[in-house]
């Protein structure tokens, strides 16, 4: 019989290699990345480009030049591309990005010679017409218009402002007159001059033919395409060390956010920082849920994140408390991350975040989709299969010591930006 009182034993010696990717160069310098080991007779084909927010000199131009190009091709409008994409069960989906945008298609093989050519003129031709640009401009302001309601995403907005500055790439934000204010030029000069196919990233996963091989090499092969990206300003980031309160119609909710400027996500502390932040806030076993969440039952939810892209990052973290629990909250939370700076963590705690986080790796590597989304997201981090085991083998190696060492190097809440939005102090 079964003895329910004891837990599963843990098993830490799975493989976490990346196995069966091929990668390769086509003339125009585009890198393609197959993945071709599928068991069903499915094909995604995702087109990576180094364009994004950080390229907009007009602010909101970037995303609307990326989603607005399934509204219509050259040869095709808005209704006649969705149809297609209906007809033969594709989906299509179009996501643009702070430094990188991705264009993807999925779809049966079978149905692969109908739909190519015309989610490949999509990417290749957008047309832009100005009634889908009006419809698009109402559409996302009213959105955004919602969203600036809610406690949280005004502290996110807040934090990233305060940290890297209204005027750095990272910092400023999109407000909804700046969407009204886009123009279908605007919208294709972007396009024309900062949508690049230089060092764009082809992924091709699933199950797929030669044949299909074929197609994708000889389109992406021929494309041409030169723009004049510009190039970001990213002035140097310095702690401000400040709080800050924000008075909203939500006064019965307060939602905290507490961050401080970082490193890029090449730094070498990247992965060992990661770890200490898991200990500290990135899992639901987290000390700071344990607290505030288990123990003094202030929040439904509090998580420590790190954002980190080519050039700097920020490390922050992030809770919805009652406007009453403000302060506590807050002192439970400068209160752990002191614990953290000063007492060795435990052997078992040690054990079960590794195992954690070397499980979730598990299921980035769960079939080819998830492969190759794994293998794409170090190519954008201009990273490699290499680093990917490095980074394996930092998390399987942490101590007590390490951790002690990052949260000692990284975690000053002197230099903390404290933001609280809803209800404040009056």
């Amino acid at each position: 019989m079964i003895d329910r009182k004891k837990g599963p034993q843990i098993h830490t010696d799975f493989d976490l290699s990346i196995k069966d990717v091929e990668t390769s160069t086509l003339a125009n310098g585009i890198r393609l990345i197959e993945l071709n080991t599928g068991t069903q007779e499915i094909v995604k084909v995702e087109l990576v480009l180094k364009c994004g927010r950080i390229h907009e000199s007009k602010i909101g131009a970037s995303k609307a030049a990326i989603l607005l190009m399934r509204e219509g091709s050259a040869s095709m409008d808005s209704s006649a591309l969705a149809y297609a994409y209906d007809y033969y069960g594709a989906s299509v989906k179009l996501s643009p990005g702070m430094e990188v945008s991705s264009m993807n298609l999925v779809c049966m093989t079978k149905f692969f010679d109908n739909l190519w050519p015309t989610w490949i003129e999509m990417v290749l031709n957008p047309s832009y017409p100005e009634e889908e640009v009006e419809k698009f401009k109402t559409i996302q302001s009213q959105k955004l218009k919602n969203q600036l309601s809610k406690n949280e995403v005004i502290s996110y907005r807040l934090v990233t402002e305060r940290i890297f500055g209204s005027e750095h790439p990272y910092g400023y934000n999109t407000q909804p007159e700046h969407i009204m204010s886009l123009t279908r030029e605007d919208i294709m000069e972007f396009y024309d001059k900062q949508v690049t196919f230089e060092d764009a990233i082809v992924v091709v996963s699933g199950r797929y033919s030669d044949a299909i091989r074929k197609q994708i090499i000889d389109s992406m092969s021929s494309i041409q395409k030169k723009s004049h990206q510009a190039t970001p300003i990213f002035n140097t980031i310095q702690p401000k060390g400040e709080t800050l309160y924000q008075k909203t119609d939500n006064e019965l909710q307060a939602s905290i956010k507490m961050g401080c400027p970082i490193f890029a996500r090449k730094h070498p502390d990247y992965s060992a920082f990661n770890f200490t932040n898991t200990v500290l806030g990135g899992y639901f076993g987290s000390r700071l849920m344990t607290n505030i969440r288990e123990e003094k039952g202030y929040t439904y939810g509090i998580y420590s994140s790190l954002d980190c892209w080519s050039e700097s990052g920020f490390f922050y973290i992030s809770s919805d408390v009652g406007s009453d629990l403000v302060e506590p909250t807050m002192e439970e939370i400068f209160k752990e991350i002191n614990i953290l700076k000063s007492e060795p963590v435990s052997d078992q705690e040690i054990d079960m975040v590794k195992n954690y986080i070397l499980g979730q790796t598990l299921n980035l590597i769960d079939g080819p989709f998830a492969t190759a989304q794994l293998v794409k997201s170090l190519h954008i981090k201009d990273l490699n299969t290499e680093d990917f085991q490095e980074q394996i083998n930092i998390i399987k190696n942490m101590s007590s010591a390490q951790v002690l060492d990052m949260s000692n190097k990284y975690l000053d809440i002197n230099n903390f930006t404290n933001v609280i939005v809803g209800g404040n102090k009056t």
